[in-house]
């Protein structure tokens, strides 16, 4: 009897091994196959972080950085201009990301007091270029005008932490 059952049991195990796939099974898993290559990196929301640098002056002195990060269609960011024995102004960008363009608020104090500026950029390459600014003759503040263009280049960098 105990032969009887090691009998039974090995040929079990063996028709087990030797048995063809059910196509049914195999079905399920060409569904599963395609479903998981149906999805396209593209669709997925696009989250990177870039940094940019500007050097200025007559040796350099003078350095604007940029940390963007934009996670789908909005940017944050961290924005600072440092000119050599001048004022500073750091900030943060709130902004939104519309193809190459990036349109936002830049939030920063410079000399002790909180202030806003609107800033325009546009992703071109390595580079991101910045919309420049007028000075409005009845404010004294810097404005876009229809004479504003893009023009100020800043250099793509590595981001340090």
């Amino acid at each position: 009897m105990k032969r009887l059952m090691i009998v039974f049991a090995a040929m079990v195990s063996i028709a087990a091994c030797t048995s063809t796939p059910d196509k049914t099974s195999s079905k399920v898993s060409d569904t599963a196959v395609a479903a998981n290559t149906a999805v396209e990196p593209a669709d997925l929301p696009v989250n990177q972080t870039m940094c940019f640098q500007k050097l200025a002056g007559t040796a350099n002195q003078d350095t604007t950085s940029l940390k963007l990060i934009i996670d789908g269609d909005k940017v944050t960011g961290d924005f600072g201009h440092y000119p050599k024995e001048k004022d500073k102004r750091v900030g943060t960008i709130s902004a939104i990301k519309d193809g190459e363009l990036i349109k936002g608020q830049w939030i920063y104090m410079q000399e002790g007091m909180n202030d806003t500026l609107q800033v325009e950029f546009k992703l071109d390459g390595d580079k991101l270029v910045q919309k420049n600014y007028t000075v409005d003759p009845k404010t004294g503040r810097e404005v876009f005008s229809e004479a504003s263009v893009f023009n100020i280049e800043f250099d793509k960098i590595d981001c340090r932490n």
